[in-house]
């Protein structure tokens, strides 16, 4: 990237946040802070109303107003692949907002670019289950833009009916094929993970957030970490199956793996066995050497309950 494009996508980069930080701008464009410095100051004088506080950051004057975008074909193309992949990880209520935005962008594309978003669009497919379901999305990012409580009825995996939590969102999170709202549960007096397909109502109160040291999402993920991860689980699988378990490992407790000459030795740190032999059983990696026993007995039961289902005793 030449010097007058980066000076262009810097001046697009401080306008899209109310403020941006040196070093934000300087991972970003893999730059020295200095060489940044120099290109605000550049910016500067050529008349942009760039504002600086020390110890906040850059921004710029509200009143000022840049040319409209420009997309290049490969930002065009990216945007196209961006939107069949946003279409199966949301819901219906999201897709809606975000089918409208993209006309609205589309609409200021050049015509060399309009025709390369249309080709992208005809060739790239992303098959899966159409999101549907309302899974209340646009209600939670309302309620974390206004920091306001929300009200849902929820099914846990330990409950069949219900039951009702008042909560302070910490964000939204994608992993392992579902949305999950991290919040503070005011019944349970902590933070909890909630899954949003198991959410059966919701509603935004009109009641502030009092909790004014509200974790963020890294945070939370942090917190949910064991002080002591001294490893309680372990098997081991054949390197030819290892692919199987893709990252998927990381959300079940793991700690580390030993590399041995046909196999790896896995290492985990949980007290939810029956996730951990979903996760072998699912995975159908054949482990060895497991421990403890009762996670063995928890792969036992599963299996002979799927045999039993599909053989009959």
């Amino acid at each position: 990237m030449n010097r007058t494009d980066r000076l262009q996508a810097i001046l697009t980069h401080l306008q899209s946040k109310k403020v941006v930080t040196a070093q934000e701008l300087a991972d970003r464009f893999d730059l020295s802070l200095r060489t940044i410095y120099r290109d605000i100051r550049a910016l500067e004088e050529s008349g942009i109303p760039i504002g600086a506080e020390a110890g906040v950051g850059y921004f710029i004057n509200d009143n000022y107003t840049l040319r409209p975008v420009a997309f290049t074909k490969e930002e065009a193309s990216a945007l196209i692949m961006g939107a069949k992949l946003f279409s199966q990880n949301s819901d219906r209520t999201v897709n809606k907002d975000y089918e409208s935005a993209l006309f609205k962008i589309k609409a200021i594309l050049k015509p060399q670019e309009k025709e390369t978003a249309e080709t992208i669009s005809k060739h790239v497919e992303v098959i899966g289950n159409n999101p549907v379901k309302n899974l209340y999305i646009s209600d939670i990012q309302k309620a974390i833009t206004d920091r306001k409580i929300l009200k849902i009825k929820y099914v846990s995996l330990k409950e069949t009916e219900p039951v009702e939590r008042m909560l302070e969102c910490v964000g939204l999170c994608n992993y392992l094929g579902n949305w999950h709202l991290f919040a503070w549960c005011r019944l349970r007096k902590d933070y909890r993970d909630f899954r949003l397909d198991r959410i059966t109502d919701l509603q935004v109160t009109d009641l502030t957030c009092s909790k004014d040291d509200i974790l963020s999402i890294s945070e939370f993920l942090e917190s949910q970490k064991p002080f002591d991860q001294t490893p309680n689980i372990s098997f081991r699988i054949k390197k030819d199956v290892y692919r199987y378990l893709d990252n998927r490992k990381e959300y079940y407790g793991f700690v580390y793996e030993e590399e041995l000459s046909d196999s790896y030795v896995l290492h985990f740190y949980s007290d939810n066995y029956d996730s951990i032999a979903f996760m072998i059983l699912n995975s159908g990696i054949m482990a060895t050497e497991i421990q403890p026993s009762e996670l063995m007995e928890r792969i036992v039961f599963y299996a002979k309950k799927t045999y039993d289902w599909y053989v009959g005793k």
